[in-house]
């Protein structure tokens, strides 16, 4: 099998990089770069020793092979989160003045979000200054621009740790982002030093650049299509009303707001042959110079200047790494797109930036790609038609096909990251991709061409009107009953299950490679069939208590901490929350005091005032509370979770589980049923690394 398949080994050397990072972010301590090193480079000595001599098989040498490339995968990891490690907050502060300079400008909805730097000591008392602060305001100030420097009354705390264990971690996002601090304004911003346009700063040309766009699309656009305008021409999409979101979300178009290989190929395709066209026309260029060569090169550079001008995103590095190899492909005569494009693309991303593997843009990015060109590396040697008819037919069987690989590749990722699965998404892009390429992108290239000439709304009109379309499409498929399919928070190690029965099948172009459908049919039955739902969560810092009862969530807050409810909704697959005052009384009841919640045999005490414990640390099996405990409070069961536990601990959960079940079952009522509790934390999960504080 390794000779049959020796040509397409050099695709899996991304996957054992992704695999030694992978291996880094699940430590539950940061490791030592330099031990770590050393042991990488000895294994890669005994390897090239092993590969070179006789003292081990043929193929022998190829298991440390692997280990090397996972170890030094772990060491690029450990050196990325060392060098960029930045001071953070170590408390909330404000209201206060602070000064800082505008690095970058993006519309919110509402109003403004401002990244800071260059910031002034004198609003960090006591604390160290952050290297960037993110802040946002509800007013929109127009007259502001990337560069300025400005004074404005703040309120700013440490990036947030998760607020569902084994959830999204934004303080890891903040921490390689270099953010140290995250708020938002009081009032309005005042503009101390006006932008100097220094030219010598790239970001805050490019940056600058980008604020110009948003404020010429605001002066011919408004409201949703506006909003869409902005994501299109400079990849901010902060703007986005939730109705817009979650419409294009459920419709299964939320792929477009994602500046990737749809939006970069079009723009090079459409580029590169329309350059080809007009040197075409002119028999001196096409009689004498390689025309197509030049038209790739001057594509690629282009395609750079458009990476830049919508902020890098990942997608987008992805897909311009990918337009890159291709247009040098075609400038050195050979195959545009294959499984190695797709490899040298992840490879260089998984070097440069390793923390890219654990975000949900790099998985939907790749796992479409992937699969797309797996598929059509077998497509493209089918037979096809000649005639205009049967190429209309055969244009439209690609754009159903595509659809389909990409939903189903992408399907497992978009449940662990969203929680839901949209089921008319084919519906929706069987019109939305082809209107996309046939008008949204050309309108967006010929609106880059006038602004320059202030020229810009014979442009933007129209393409306000074809988003108007776009969300039309959205706001009826989205309409359609049944539409989503939901699942609740599952662990990550599914998604390894499925992630490497998937690259299997993609990988391997021999029979073995149909092995791979045996993981992904363990990880549909695990998913479909397994209950992983918590049955109560608390959060300290908010004072949110909720409690799951079959697919309803009761809160003792419903107006209060509707973030956390939200993302406590989405984990848990339900749809909407109610106040816990109306659990039944049998088991549940409240006074000024304290809530006492009986389930399985057993009795947890809510305490709300100190007055409570001297009665429920005595009589109840289990005690939460955000207050600080006395220490004599010990509970039946000797469980007590406090003001303590959750500062240092974050978020925590309780699942209930039928004695004797090594897992979750479902239970109608844990009243009726005899159980133990499984309590999860957000610091048991995130262990010791530099971003959790």
């Amino acid at each position: 099998m390794i000779e049959d398949e020796r040509s397409r080994l050099l695709n899996w050397i991304p996957v054992f990089f992704g695999l030694g990072i992978a291996l880094y972010f699940s430590l539950p301590f940061e490791p030592n770069i330099y031990l770590v090193s050393t042991l990488s480079l000895t294994l890669w000595l005994c390897t090239i020793i092993g590969r070179y001599s006789k003292i081990l098989g043929e193929n022998a040498w190829l298991p440390l092979l692997i280990v090397s490339l996972v170890l030094s995968e772990v060491s690029l990891a450990t050196y990325r989160s060392d060098t960029v490690q930045a001071p953070v907050l170590s408390y909330e502060i404000g209201p206060r003045m602070i000064e800082g300079s505008i690095l970058s400008i993006e519309p919110s909805s509402p109003g403004q979000r401002y990244v800071l730097g260059n910031l002034d000591r004198k609003g960090f008392k006591n604390q160290t200054v952050p290297k960037y602060i993110r802040l946002r305001s509800n007013i929109r100030q127009n007259e502001i621009e990337v560069g300025d420097r400005i004074r404005a009354r703040v309120i700013v705390k440490p990036p947030s740790q998760p607020v569902y264990p084994s959830g999204f971690n934004f303080a890891r996002y903040a921490y390689y982002k270099q953010i140290g601090g995250v708020g938002y304004i009081w009032g309005r911003v005042e503009s101390i030093r006006s932008n100097t346009k220094d030219l010598s700063n790239i970001d805050l040309f490019w940056n600058g650049l980008r604020n110009d766009l948003v404020q010429r699309i605001e002066t011919h656009l408004h409201g949703d299509a506006r909003d869409l305008a902005i994501t299109f021409l400079t990849g901010q999409k902060g703007g986005i009303s939730n109705k817009a979101r979650n419409d294009i979300r459920q419709s299964g178009l939320a792929h477009l707001l994602a500046i990737s290989g749809l939006h970069m190929g079009l723009v090079a395709g459409i580029i590169f042959f329309t350059l080809r066209f007009f040197m075409a026309c002119v028999p001196v260029l096409a009689l004498n110079y390689p025309i197509k060569k030049i038209s790739a090169f001057v594509t690629f550079i282009i395609c750079f200047g458009y990476l830049a001008l919508i902020g890098m995103p990942l997608s987008a590095q992805r897909a311009f790494m990918m337009a890159g190899v291709s247009l040098f492909a075609i400038i050195l005569d050979r195959q545009a797109i294959s499984m190695r494009t797709v490899s040298v693309a992840a490879l260089v991303l998984l070097i440069l930036t390793p923390e890219v593997l654990i975000s949900a843009s790099f998985h939907l990015s790749f796992a479409a790609v992937i699969a797309l060109v797996a598929v059509f590396e077998y497509y493209n040697k089918l037979e096809r038609g000649r005639s205009f008819l049967e190429r209309v037919i055969s244009g439209l069987k690609v754009t159903v096909l595509c659809s389909l690989i990409a939903s189903l590749a992408t399907a497992p990722f978009v449940l662990y990251h969203f929680h839901s699965l949209p089921l008319y998404g084919i519906l929706a892009n069987l019109v939305a991709v082809p209107f996309t390429a046939l008008v949204l992108m050309p309108l967006v290239l010929l609106s880059y061409v006038l602004i320059p000439f202030g020229l810009e709304g014979l442009s933007l009109t129209p393409l306000g009107w074809a988003f108007e379309f776009l969300l039309l499409l959205a706001d009826w498929v989205s309409a359609i009953p049944n539409g989503e399919v939901k699942a609740p928070n599952f662990p990550v190690g599914y998604l390894a299950l499925v992630s490497t029965g998937g690259l299997w099948m993609c990988l391997i172009k021999n029979k073995m490679r149909f092995l791979g459908s045996l993981p992904i049919l363990v990880f549909v039955l695990v998913v479909t069939f397994t209950e992983r739902r918590q049955d109560i969560l608390i959060d300290g810092k908010t004072g949110l208590i909720a409690i799951r009862i079959d697919n309803e969530l009761f809160t003792n807050h419903t107006r209060k901490a509707r973030f956390i409810s939200k993302v406590w909704q989405q984990n848990l697959a339900i749809d909407h929350t109610r106040n816990w005052r109306e659990l039944p009384e049998s088991i549940f009841r409240c006074d000024e005091n304290a809530c006492l919640y009986r389930a399985g045999g057993k009795t947890i005490s809510f305490i709300k005032r100190g007055n409570a414990f001297a009665e429920d640390c005595t009589k109840a099996d289990y005690i939460i509370t955000a207050l600080k405990a006395p220490g004599w409070c010990q509970g039946k069961e000797h469980l007590v979770i406090d003001y303590w536990d959750l500062r240092k601990k974050g978020v925590h959960s309780i699942t209930l589980l039928p004695l004797g079940a090594s897992s979750v079952q479902p239970t109608t009522s844990h009243s009726e049923t005899r159980v133990k509790f499984k309590v999860v934390n957000v610091y048991k999960n995130e262990g010791t690394r530099p971003w959790v504080r």
